[in-house]
């Protein structure tokens, strides 16, 4: 089978296919290209996927599920090579990939799978073996969808089951292995394993990593992992040939990866990549995988797969969200996994329902955060003083008359709130400035040098709009603030245009006296 054949077609080809097919990842300098094999071809009038054919002499063979567009072959059909121009191309053995072969026989029925069908089918699935809320097996279904259609995306969340022993975890993620699209499952994987499953086959596949805590300490993994939520994101690493030469190659990691830990990572880029779902020990309708129930999860991955290649090639882009409060980190969290559920419009309901719940609690768990209650203070001192320029005394005064802080008997530096435990003032003046960005001077303030925090209107508007003081500059998030709030909030947004608009009539100036002496 050719490229040839496919005109007109474009119209009904989905957004993110068309833009892998000009992608390196499919073209003819693709490294399994160059080795003559590779686990998936994409053109713009066919697909074809590694598969394990049962022929008519009952031998099993590699070959491609190609699904065409071409008059020729329409629709499914195997082959055992295909064509990208002048080069053939044979499909990738099954000892080359670390999970179970996709196997269709000679007798198989190759017609389209029904999505809304086939997704009531995986999430079934997670309702036998899972023993949690239902809105949560939802998520997972729909998240294995997405790995089938990762290529439509600019970016995919992470899923991370946190729990204890005998939670669970190790049980669902065997679930995810069995069901989602081309899977490298392990425990630790060792990075070099990952760059290895990373750099071949010409394919988006999915990592699954049981027992991830430790990510930390491993720089080449994490970064994997930090940079793998973004579509194109490559990763460059150093090898050397045997004549001793350095090469930097570079690997891409952008995939949907779903790990299992008993602890949080505690990594700064990547921990709020993660959609958290705690683990607990609970009783599945079916806690034990059998043959029967393996047999049905590689009937099930079958129409996935066939779902896949008529999506990616002959179908319509799955149809837009329109959801205003899905803005910044959660829309990149969330809107793949909701946008591909609206294939079920029940099940959407579900999700987006829970989505929205849970934004709404990260809202009120940032709102009430130490660094949230600090920011919040420091605006309100300057609604009550009117300055950017607040003294450090007023500032551990005002927390510890808001948080009815105990000062220690001892130590003059400390205070004891119920909120948030033990306050001392080089924790505050420490956070002020990281998280704040301010900076300290010494100001005569009524006949006597103090110590003063210095604040910039723009950082203390973005601090408050990231701890949901306001949903935008002039937008008031929460009809229960202080007037001493709102004022200090009115007080940023003045300063903030008046500089806007002298930057602006600045400009204007320049540009006039430019023009003057260009007419002279």
């Amino acid at each position: 089978m050719g490229g040839e054949g496919g005109g007109g077609q474009e119209a009904h080809t989905s957004a993110g296919a068309l833009a892998l097919v000009s992608s390196e990842l499919y073209s003819q300098s693709n490294l399994s290209f160059k080795k003559g094999s590779s686990t998936v071809v994409l053109s713009r009038d066919f697909i074809a996927e590694t598969i394990l054919y049962l022929n008519e002499e009952d031998c099993i063979e590699p070959a491609f599920l190609v699904y065409s567009l071409g008059e020729r072959y329409k629709g499914f059909h195997v082959e055992r090579v295909v064509s990208i121009g002048n080069t053939k191309v044979k499909p990738t053995s099954p000892e080359k990939y670390p999970y179970t072969p996709y196997v269709f026989s000679w007798k198989e029925d190759l017609s389209e799978p029904d999505p809304r069908q086939l997704y009531e089918e995986v999430l079934d699935e997670f309702r036998r073996f899972v023993d949690i809320e239902d809105e949560i097996r939802v998520l997972m279904a729909s998240a294995v969808m997405l790995t089938y259609i990762q290529e439509d995306f600019e970016t995919v969340p992470y899923i991370y089951l946190l729990g204890d022993n005998e939670s669970g975890k190790t049980h669902t993620l065997n679930l995810f292995a069995a069901l989602c699209y081309r899977p490298l499952y392990g425990v630790s994987i060792p990075s070099a394993d990952l760059y290895t499953f990373l750099g071949t086959g010409g394919h988006i596949p999915t990592i699954i990593e049981d027992e991830i805590q430790g990510v930390e300490r491993d720089t080449e993994k994490a970064k994997i992992w930090k940079t793998g939520y973004k579509r194109g994101a490559k990763v460059p690493r150093i090898t050397i040939k045997p004549n001793g030469e350095r090469v930097i190659e570079y690997y891409p990691s952008y995939c949907l990866k779903i790990a299992a830990g008993e602890k949080l990572i505690r990594l700064k880029g990547l921990s709020e990549r993660f959609i958290i779902i705690p683990m607990v020990e609970g009783e599945p309708v079916k806690d034990e995988y059998e043959k029967e129930d393996y047999e049905r999860f590689m009937e099930i991955r079958k129409k996935l797969l066939m779902w896949r290649m008529i999506h990616l090639i002959d179908s319509l882009p799955l149809p837009k969200l329109d959801l205003p409060w899905l803005k910044k980190r959660p829309k990149e969290l969330y809107k793949p996994l909701l946008t591909v559920t609206q294939i079920h419009p029940t099940y959407f309901q579900t999700l987006k329902e829970f989505v929205k719940r849970s934004i709404d609690e990260k809202v009120n768990e940032r709102r009430s955060s130490f660094e949230g209650f600090l920011t919040k203070a420091i605006i309100e001192l300057i609604g009550r003083d009117e300055t950017f320029e607040i003294p450090t005394e007023d500032v551990w005064v005002k927390l510890k008359m808001d948080l009815d802080g105990v000062d220690h008997p001892s130590k003059p530096y400390q205070m004891d709130t119920e909120l948030f435990g033990t306050i001392t003032k080089q924790k505050v003046g420490r956070r002020l400035k990281e998280v704040l960005g301010s900076r300290t001077a010494s100001k005569r303030i009524g006949g006597e040098v103090k110590r003063v925090h210095v604040f910039e209107p723009s950082k203390l508007l973005k601090a408050a709009r990231r701890y949901y003081l306001v949903t935008d500059v002039t937008d008031v998030a929460d009809s229960g603030q202080s007037l001493e709030l709102q004022k200090g909030l009115e007080i940023l947004e003045k300063t903030l245009t008046e500089a806007s608009e002298t930057l602006m009539s600045s400009s204007k100036s320049v540009t006039s006296v430019t023009d003057l002496e260009g007419k002279t």
